[in-house]
């Protein structure tokens, strides 16, 4: 998902694209997993609540997913659907695209609950940690 398509989402729903905005989308942009302090780095120019705030709103638009990865929130552009493999030992994250999860088999069924979306965080030792 490139910067200007996400701007064109945003916009699309009614937002504007402010530049404290496009500044955490392109700090977002620079790389996947990035817990808030890496984001501060990125875009320090931008208030720490104005980071939050955008972060909630991207969210709610469906273009970026907060993760919780075992060492506090972590964040990237929602632009596939993917997991991830993170290692206990060295901290380093993997992702995988095929799905094991078929939402289909879930309990729903007149539970008046709407699935939206998922995530999957499988935990172990990586191969240079074995």
């Amino acid at each position: 998902m490139d910067l200007g398509s996400v701007v064109g989402r945003m916009r699309g729903r009614g937002y504007k694209a402010t530049p404290q905005r496009v500044a955490v989308l392109e700090a977002l942009g620079a790389d996947q997993h990035q817990s808030m302090e890496e984001l501060r780095g990125r875009c320090p120019e931008v208030g720490l609540v104005t980071i939050y705030r955008t972060l909630d709103l991207l969210g709610r638009l469906g273009l970026v997913r907060r993760l919780d990865l075992g060492d506090g929130p972590r964040y990237e552009l929602a632009e596939s659907h993917h997991h991830h493999l993170i290692c206990e030992s060295c901290g380093d994250i993997s992702e995988f695209e095929e799905c094991p999860l078929d939402v289909e088999r879930l309990p729903l069924q007149n539970s008046g609950f709407e699935a939206s979306s998922h995530s999957l965080e499988v935990y172990g030792r990586c191969a240079v940690c074995q």
